[in-house]
C-alpha cells in the first residue's frame, strides 16, 4: 500500500501553519484603529510584512502546557530567557506593531511596543539577570542577552513608545546584530518621511487579515527569492488550548500551485492511514482555491499537539 512519507507529512501541515483571497472563513478586521496607527507610523514603507500580537492571548499561552514546553525551550538558548520572555507577557498593556525585510538571507525585524517603558524593560532584565545599561539623557537602553540574541537595545520615542531593530542572517548558526542608537534613530527620522502607513498595497493586506487574534501577519514575496512564486500573503495564529491557524496566500507559479494543490488532495487521501490524532488534524485542514489564491485553515488542540510531539519521536529516524 502506497504510504505518505512522514517527511511529506509534516511539510504540508507546516505549510498550512506558515503560510489570497479568502474564499469563506474569517473577515479581516479592515483598516486600522487609530491605536494601531499610533505604532506602525514609525515602521518604514516597502516592508517584506508586517505583523502585530496580543499580549493577552500570549499570557494565557503561557499558562498553557504548549506555553511551558515553550519557555522550557527558550532556556535553551541560555539563562533567564524564560523570565525574560514571561516578564513581558505579563504587561497587561503591551501592544505591538512590527515589520520584516527579506533580502536574501538577511532579515531586518523592527517593532514598536506600547504599555511599556525602559523602566519596565529594566525591572525585566533584572529579573533574568541581564546587564543592562541606559544613556545619561534617559532615551536608549541597551540589554545584554545571551547568544544568537546578543545586545537589544531600545530607543524612546517621541509618543512614548519604544522602538526596537535587529538585523540577522539566516544559516545554521544564526548571527544576530541589534540597531545601535544612531541607527535606530535614523529609521525613526526615514519613517516619518514613508511609513508602513503609506504603503497603499500593504495596508489593503493589513485590511484582510483578523488582527483580533493572538498573532496576525500581512505581506508579500516581491523583492525576495521567490518573487517569482510568491505574491501576496496574510493571515493568523490563535493560540488558545492549541493552535488555530488560518492564512491564505498567492501562488504565481502555475506549476507550484498545481503540485501545492495535488498534494494537499492526496494528503487528505491518504488520510485513514494516519495515527489517530494526525488523521483527525489533515482530515479536519481547510482547503479552496480561487484562481492563484490558497487558502488554509487548521486548528490542532493542546493534547493533538502532546500526540504528534510523540509521533516525531517514534519515527525520529525516518527520513
Amino acid at each position: 500500500m502506497k504510504r505518505l512519507p512522514i517527511v511529506s507529512i509534516a511539510f504540508l501541515l507546516l505549510a498550512g501553519l506558515a503560510a489570497c483571497e479568502k474564499d469563506g472563513g474569517p473577515k479581516g478586521s479592515g483598516e486600522l484603529s487609530s491605536t494601531d496607527k499610533d505604532l506602525f507610523k514609525f515602521l518604514p514603507q516597502g516592508e517584506t510584512a508586517v505583523f502585530g500580537g496580543n499580549y493577552m492571548k500570549l499570557q494565557k499561552f503561557m499558562t498553557s502546557q504548549l506555553g511551558k514546553a515553550t519557555a522550557e525551550a527558550m532556556e535553551k538558548f541560555g539563562p533567564g530567557m524564560t523570565k525574560w520572555m514571561e516578564c513581558f507577557v505579563n504587561m497587561r498593556d503591551l501592544k505591538l506593531g512590527g515589520s520584516a525585510n527579506v533580502q536574501g538571507k538577511n532579515v531586518q525585524l523592527r517593532m514598536v511596543f506600547t504599555g511599556m517603558g525602559l523602566n519596565d524593560v529594566k525591572q525585566c532584565a533584572d529579573q533574568a539577570g541581564f546587564k543592562t545599561n541606559l544613556d545619561a539623557d534617559g532615551k536608549y537602553m541597551s540589554i545584554e542577552l545571551p547568544p544568537p540574541a546578543g545586545t537589544q537595545g531600545y530607543l524612546v520615542l517621541s509618543n512614548g513608545a519604544l522602538y526596537t531593530r535587529q538585523s540577522m542572517v539566516i544559516s545554521a548558526m544564526p548571527l544576530v546584530t541589534p540597531g545601535a542608537r544612531a541607527e535606530l534613530e535614523s529609521d525613526i527620522a526615514a519613517a516619518t518621511k514613508a511609513s508602513a502607513l503609506d504603503d497603499a498595497k500593504m495596508q489593503a493586506l493589513v485590511a484582510k487579515a483578523d488582527r483580533t487574534k493572538t498573532v496576525w501577519f500581512a505581506g508579500s514575496g516581491a523583492g525576495t527569492a521567490i518573487s517569482d512564486k510568491l505574491g501576496e500573503l496574510w493571515g493568523s495564529f490563535d493560540i488558545s488550548s492549541g493552535i488555530a491557524a488560518d492564512v491564505s496566500f498567492q501562488l504565481t507559479d502555475d506549476a507550484l500551485l498545481t503540485k501545492f494543490e495535488d498534494g494537499v488532495k492526496e494528503m487528505k487521501k491518504m488520510a485513514d492511514q494516519l495515527p489517530g490524532d494526525l488523521k483527525d488534524i489533515v482530515e479536519s485542514l481547510q482547503f479552496s482555491r480561487k484562481g492563484d489564491h490558497v487558502r488554509l485553515a487548521i486548528k490542532i488542540s493542546e493534547s493533538q499537539l502532546a500526540s504528534i510531539v510523540r509521533q516525531a519521536g517514534m519515527f525520529g529516524g525516518m527520513r
